[in-house]
């Protein structure tokens, strides 16, 4: 998280930012309530209030030594249906509107914290085990800066598509995107050993280009990172130490040099 703003600078960007969202809230953190993801970019999120779909974005700021919260919130355009004007099954395709990612069509961060979440409950109910793995492109802002924006959609939207060939049992496996270039992986009934095994059986068979399409058809090399963590190594339903334990394996991966999927302990 780079400190790249003051806190004067944060407040002139909300009062600036109000005109053009329903709301914008800068909160400070403390280190309890901060949130972990591995890049600095923006989270966008989509809510259902009274049949309104609204768009959440979301960004942590460090600054001055602090730690904000920035929460800008807005409507979207043509989105407005009283929910009890909706049928069941409108009801029911909204919601999975809201649960899928727009760019990639897989799961998520929504997903991810709500149902999937509630999933993990279940499964410690009934004494099953579970494993998350993170997996994240390598040098994803250089690899923006050199293709470009329309570029990077499309790696994004190929790495996505290749894990969701083997992750897309909403009752068992699953990929979520959660940010820009990071994603994870839940399995149900795997421990961190047996999941590692087979994203690494995967992973190297998983091409490491993408054909890129925009002007000139080009190839575009990636290589990504992955760690697994899983259920029983965090006391209770801990599911936020979970995710943390993943993403400090993550780290040690991406500090190695990454392309690889690293050893879980």
């Amino acid at each position: 998280m780079k400190n790249e703003w003051t806190e004067q600078d944060l407040r002139q960007f909300v009062q600036e930012a109000e005109p053009a969202f329903e709301s914008v809230d800068l909160t400070q953190l403390d280190e309890a309530n901060v949130r972990y993801w591995q890049d600095d970019g923006l989270m966008v999120d989509y809510e259902l209030c009274n049949g309104q779909v609204y768009c959440v974005l979301r960004r942590q700021i460090l600054a001055e030594g602090k730690i904000w919260q920035l929460q800008m919130t807005a409507p979207l355009a043509g989105s407005s249906l009283p929910e009890d004007r909706m049928t069941p099954r409108e009801r029911e395709l909204c919601r999975e509107d809201m649960n899928h990612d727009f760019l990639t069509g897989v799961f998520n961060r929504r997903y991810f914290e709500t149902e999937f979440c509630t999933k993990m409950d279940e499964w410690a109910d009934n004494h099953r085990c579970a494993s998350l793995a993170l997996v994240s492109l390598d040098g994803a802002a250089a690899l923006r800066a050199q293709y470009g924006p329309q570029v990077m959609s499309q790696l994004v939207c190929f790495v996505a598509n290749q894990w969701k060939k083997h992750y897309d049992r909403p009752a068992e496996r699953v990929v979520c995107r959660l940010s820009d270039s990071l994603f994870v992986i839940g399995c149900a009934d795997k421990n961190a050993a047996e999941l590692e095994e087979e994203l690494r059986t995967l992973y190297a068979r998983m091409p490491q280009e993408c054909v890129a399409s925009v002007g000139l058809m080009k190839m575009v090399p990636f290589t990504q990172s992955v760690a697994v963590a899983c259920t029983s190594e965090v006391r209770g339903r801990n599911w936020e130490g979970l995710f943390q334990l993943c993403s400090q394996r993550l780290k040690q991966v991406q500090q190695a040099g990454g392309n690889a999927v690293g050893v879980h302990a």
